[in-house]
């Protein structure tokens, strides 16, 4: 299909707030291609690519569609596909699975936009909030797919995603992130206890 050069969000025909995730056009998403750094670490999403899979050929080929389209696929199905030697079926195929199983950013998909270009400024902020105690994103675990789905239109009253506020919220407050593990939480707490201790005078009699 041929990209559309004024695909919105899913959400609503209103302008989304300044906050929300930006959908990227299909240029952009051409000139950015894969987004190095953000691949699901092992044990975390379903399936996980390899270096073996990510190899030439039509395989590394097929596999690099089903990363940049955050499909899980196994070993098995990946083999079979690559004995079709069609990267362009299989890429059909990637689209078709990832807008169903990413709903809400369907449209975009469906245009060629990869769906690990949408999903990634979800992941930036995720690293900002979390740093180091961050693990990539299974989006199929709830306290991932909120950000998917975890907002509400306020005319349909339908699950949207959530703006990049509400996800920011939502990190610092689900206890499966261990936001307060994060430097910056932990950081709060020293600045709160530095605040404490000067209130009653730095410990100074």
């Amino acid at each position: 299909m041929t990209p559309t050069p004024d695909a919105v969000p899913p959400t609503s025909p209103d302008q989304p707030p300044t906050d929300q995730a930006p959908m990227p056009t299909p240029e952009m998403a051409a000139a950015t291609g894969p987004i190095e750094g953000n691949a699901p670490a092992t044990g975390d999403m379903p399936t996980v690519p390899s270096d073996e899979k990510k190899g030439g050929g039509v395989k590394g080929e097929m596999q690099r569609v089903a990363d940049d389209y955050v499909i899980p696929i196994s070993t098995p199905a990946l083999d079979e596909w690559a004995k079709t030697g069609d990267v362009e079926q299989f890429k059909a195929y990637a689209v078709q699975v990832a807008a169903g199983m990413y709903p809400n950013f369907a449209p975009q998909i469906t245009t060629g936009i990869p769906t690990r270009i949408l999903l990634d400024p979800y992941v930036q902020v995720a690293m900002q909030v979390l740093g180091p105690v961050m693990k990539q994103p299974n989006w199929s675990d709830p306290k991932w797919s909120a950000a998917l789905n975890g907002g509400i239109d306020p005319k349909t009253n339908r699950p949207i995603p959530m703006t990049l506020d509400e996800w920011r919220k939502h990190l610092m407050t689900h206890p499966g992130h261990n936001w307060e593990q994060s430097p910056q939480a932990q950081e709060r707490a020293s600045q709160f206890s530095k605040i404490i201790n000067d209130g009653f005078g730095g410990g100074k009699l």
